[in-house]
């Protein structure tokens, strides 16, 4: 990823870019810790009910969101959002104030937060896709990836450094960085798509909605392609799963005197995967365009099937290293290409329903891949193994079955 590649983009992909960056960053330094928050103050109980709750309307209104992107245009959609988000941002940080404190303040805030995040989502996809030509999606998206994982990453750390005793300065600091992105939003962003009435649509919400999202159902070859989305990515939920819990019970050892126990291992592989990903993406992604797209596509699935595999079977260290750095290379080639896909199937005039559907099969792929836990009490590592070149293959077989789709352009 480098500077001159970022300066060729659209200007409304500089500034999605931006601003999903800077929120990728406030999300991640709020989001994971809320749980730790809400229990303290309120129980386990009630967190554990806040937060699903959260997640099942947040999904919901990423559906809305969608809908509403494809009725009334991308821009109102994401200027709308982001009008709510700020005001979120400034009340949590002063019902976190030295003057003020509000637990239930706060959750409501935070509820705003959680389904205005969603609700702008497809919108803003569907800008980018708007804004940019096939020939630049799978660079676009190779810059998104990379991007997200390195806030990810940043925000983590930010997080961790504040929330606990600075929450006050945390959200602050976020509320003036999302006035920030609101007035970029708002000021620099230029939607050129205009909205296609149908009849059908104009009766209500629920009965637009209802027709927009059967349209996407009706279209077999992407709603393959999201469920082998949903198969594969399931793996990738296994790690805080599944072998998260193996980790703890089957590592105990030391390498040069330091020991070695699961937890300890699990951030080796969590360390290593998001190393990969932020120093290694743009040489893996500029060696794979040497390859027609599909045959790197099926080489990144390969290798992260197997490479998830090999982290529910071996208790080797080395291999359990190994085994992560592949499936990162893996999942760094064919991301990037899944999200090209999407972009060359989805309708013009339904991109934003079309992208609410693909990240609801990427949030089913979560749940799928916690039931893996349950399951693992009546398997063996090996079986458990052999589950995930199951479940892995038929994604893989999905994907082969999609892409043959005239659509999908092959470069």
């Amino acid at each position: 990823m480098n500077l001159s590649e970022f300066k060729q983009f659209h200007l409304n992909i500089k500034i999605r870019m931006i601003v999903s960056f800077i929120s990728d960053i406030a999300e991640m330094s709020i989001f994971p810790f809320m749980a730790i928050y809400f229990s303290s103050n309120l129980g386990i109980a009630w967190a554990g009910a806040i937060l699903t709750l959260t997640t099942v309307v947040a999904v919901t209104f990423g559906m809305y969101g969608g809908f509403f992107a494809d009725q009334f245009g991308r821009k109102k959609v994401i200027v709308s959002g982001s009008i709510i988000q700020t005001a979120s941002f400034i009340i949590i940080a002063l019902a976190n104030s030295p003057w003020f404190e509000s637990v239930w303040l706060t959750f409501v805030m935070f509820f705003l937060l959680s389904i205005t995040s969603r609700f702008i989502d497809p919108a803003s996809e569907a800008l980018l896709i708007d804004a940019s030509s096939e020939n630049e999606h799978p660079l676009m998206y190779r810059f998104i990836y990379w991007s997200t994982n390195l806030a990810f990453s940043i925000g983590i750390i930010v997080g961790a450094l504040f929330f606990q005793e600075h929450k006050f300065e945390l959200f602050l600091g976020f509320s003036i960085l999302s006035i920030f992105t609101f007035l970029l939003t708002l000021g620099w962003i230029q939607d050129d798509y205009v909205p296609q009435k149908d009849k059908k649509k104009k009766n209500n919400i629920f009965s637009g909605l209802f027709f927009s999202y059967v349209e996407v159902l009706r279209d077999t070859c992407f709603m393959i392609l999201c469920i082998s989305t949903l198969l594969v990515l399931s793996l990738e939920s296994q790690l805080y799963g599944f072998i998260a819990v193996r980790l703890n019970e089957d590592i105990h050892t030391s390498v040069f005197g330091i020991i070695i126990d699961g937890p300890r291992m699990l951030s080796i592989l969590i360390i290593t995967n998001t190393i990969i990903v932020i120093f290694a993406s743009g040489f893996i992604g500029k060696t794979a365009q040497k390859f027609n797209i599909k045959t790197t596509l099926f080489a990144g699935l390969f290798l992260y099937v197997a490479g998830y595999s090999f982290l529910a079977w071996s208790e080797l260290i080395i291999v359990l290293a190994i085994a992560i750095a592949i499936a990162t290379v893996g999942e760094v080639l064919f991301q990037p290409i899944r999200s090209t896909y999407v972009a060359q199937l989805a309708n013009k005039n339904s991109r934003g329903s079309y992208i609410a559907v693909s990240g609801l099969s990427m949030d089913a792929g979560q749940i799928l891949g916690s039931l893996g836990l349950m399951v693992s009490a009546l398997l063996s590592n090996t079986t458990m193994a052999g589950l995930f070149l199951l479940i892995g293959g038929l994604g893989i077989l999905g994907f082969f079955w999609s892409v043959q789709d005239n659509r999908l352009k092959a470069r």
